[in-house]
């Protein structure tokens, strides 16, 4: 069972199936899919065959797919993922924000709580992140975070029938500061 993570304005806690409708409305937005490469439209299949899967990847502690509450009003935001390669220590985050909630701070708020999770609970050696290089909004997250770019990788991906660059953000444990 996953335990949930509290910041100062956020819950951080395992998927549901009740969530489902809502992580279907948050992902069939075109701005968000165009920079995570979600399927569109997003049908209400894609989020219960995804919520379902995500038990398994908690308990076997390869994968931490969150969802990003507000605490006040217990809205659904977004949803961060931290990807463990326990052979390396390290964990890849990955996590997108609804397009209503934009330039609010809740990605940035979402990783370094989960980057605190990696460090501490996990004793992880290294938090990194992979960006689209014009995600300049999420570049900003990773960088407020505390990660440093190490990197570019040229035509790395292709999305919508383009290929695209992608910067590499990390931080190792001994660079890590806990602030809250």
């Amino acid at each position: 069972m996953m335990q949930i993570l509290h910041s100062e304005r956020l819950v951080l806690r395992a998927f549901s199936k009740a969530d489902a409708a809502e992580i279907q409305n948050l992902a069939n937005n075109k701005e968000v899919a165009d920079i995570i490469g979600l399927p569109q439209p997003y049908m209400l299949k894609h989020a219960l065959e995804w919520i379902e899967i995500q038990p398994e990847l908690i308990q076997l502690g390869t994968e931490y797919p969150l969802a990003i509450t507000e605490k006040m009003s217990n809205e659904l935001v977004g949803t961060i993922t931290l990807r463990v390669n326990k052979e390396h220590s390290k964990g890849e985050l990955g996590y997108w924000i609804g397009r209503l909630y934009w330039g609010k701070g809740f990605a940035t708020e979402a990783v370094k709580r989960m980057i605190a999770f990696g460090f501490q609970d996990l004793e992880l050696n290294k938090v990194w992140a992979s960006v689209l290089s014009r995600n300049k909004g999420s570049i900003a997250v990773l960088q407020k975070a505390g990660l440093l770019k190490e990197g570019t990788l040229k035509q790395d991906r292709l999305i919508s029938g383009k290929f695209e660059d992608i910067n590499t953000f990390g931080i190792v444990r001994e660079e890590y500061t806990y602030k809250k």
